[in-house]
């Protein structure tokens, strides 16, 4: 049944979510790629999960594309496209100012998602993008600066209602504090740089590693519930998210807008997991993590990080996003103002992962 409910764009789709409250209903737009311009967009991250589809797509659209990598230019997984290829670091400023000279946009997408020092996330979050704002100003001639931020930034939403751009920010994580500073410094710059801020919802796909393990479990015929009660979230495909980066090359907007990116229906988290155990062909058995025992393994890996200086899938603040029950976006503003408009559905998306995941031997 969920299956088939997650197989078209319909109110099926969000069988057993909340409600969005007040009668709020997005406007439906076509998702539209822009012409192809003369100048250079600039993608830092380009190596990465998002990154990396990001570059394929801006080639394919006709854009001429520049990555900044940290290693040197043979040696970058980039090495064989059509890419210029400029070695810096956005922690180091001094090495920033060949990567920004002459280009037309940026969309900066590099950043810390995993990390065991606090220091650590600001210091790539926050103080990189403001290095590499300060570098597009010394440069000038540059026509938009996008910046990939995180729904970790703005926290879950309220009880009544998904997050909209308003709503006063309240991250959990260090690394949606890392983010939000960030954004503070996108917003900063903003009388000097047209500027725009996209919060992407939990995203997944092709290539990405940060559902893996919840894909192992599957596989292995166990689906994990944390705490009490239902759990609601956004998610967002990474084609759609890259379709919607584009888009916001040239939009309208006022400088330093902010955009949630995500599929327009919240979905019910054993919704996605059964969907996942579906496609994977096993009858996964459901296992309840009690909230006192999960917030103690946190704490566990919260010690261990720090004292290793390991990254760790699990500590504390980590623990506290996911005990919280409403992950959910409104992604209305993005669809009137930008285009936005997501074209792969939930049940196609994660047959898309899965089918990653097999080819390259990770399930």
């Amino acid at each position: 049944m969920i299956l088939r409910a997650l197989s078209s764009r319909t109110p099926q789709i969000a069988v057993g979510r909340r409600p969005t409250g007040g009668g709020h209903e997005p406007d439906r737009c076509t998702m539209t790629v822009p012409e192809a311009r003369s100048g250079t967009v600039l993608v830092t991250g380009g190596g990465g999960f998002i990154g990396s589809r990001l570059v394929r797509r801006l080639l394919e659209g006709g854009y001429a594309v520049r990555c900044l990598v940290r290693s040197e230019p043979e040696k970058s997984p980039l090495h064989h496209h059509s890419v210029e290829l400029v070695k810096g670091d956005i922690t180091r400023p001094d090495s920033l100012t060949a990567a920004v000279s002459g280009v037309d946009c940026v969309i900066h997408a590099a950043g810390m998602s995993w990390g065991s020092r606090a220091a650590d996330f600001f210091r790539h979050n926050a103080d990189g993008t403001q290095n590499l704002l300060r570098a597009c100003v010394a440069a000038g001639g540059i026509r938009r600066f996008v910046y990939v931020s995180s729904q970790a930034a703005a926290g879950p939403a309220g009880p009544t209602r998904p997050a909209r751009e308003d709503d006063p920010p309240r991250p959990l994580s260090v690394y949606g504090l890392s983010k939000l500073a960030a954004e503070r410094h996108v917003a900063a710059f903003c009388a000097q740089l047209s500027t725009l801020i996209v919060r992407p919802s939990a995203v997944y796909g092709p290539g990405d590693r940060a559902f893996l393990q919840f894909f192992r479990l599957a596989r292995r015929g166990f689906l994990v519930d944390f705490g009490t009660g239902e759990r609601h979230l956004s998610l967002c495909y990474v084609d759609d998210l890259v379709g919607g980066l584009i888009a916001s090359l040239d939009s309208q907007g006022p400088s330093g807008s902010v955009y949630f990116m995500a599929d327009p229906e919240p979905y019910p988290w054993r919704a996605v997991e059964e969907t996942v155990g579906g496609l994977l062909g096993v009858r996964a058995r459901r296992i309840t993590v009690p909230t006192s025992l999960f917030k103690a393994v946190g704490m566990i890996g919260q010690v261990y990080g720090v004292a290793t200086g390991r990254p760790v899938l699990l500590n504390r603040l980590r623990a506290a996003d996911l005990l919280e029950h409403d992950w959910c976006c409104d992604v209305s503003s993005a669809q009137r103002k930008l285009g936005y408009a997501p074209e792969i559905n939930l049940l196609e998306g994660l047959r898309n992962a899965v089918r990653w995941y097999q080819e390259n031997n990770l399930l």
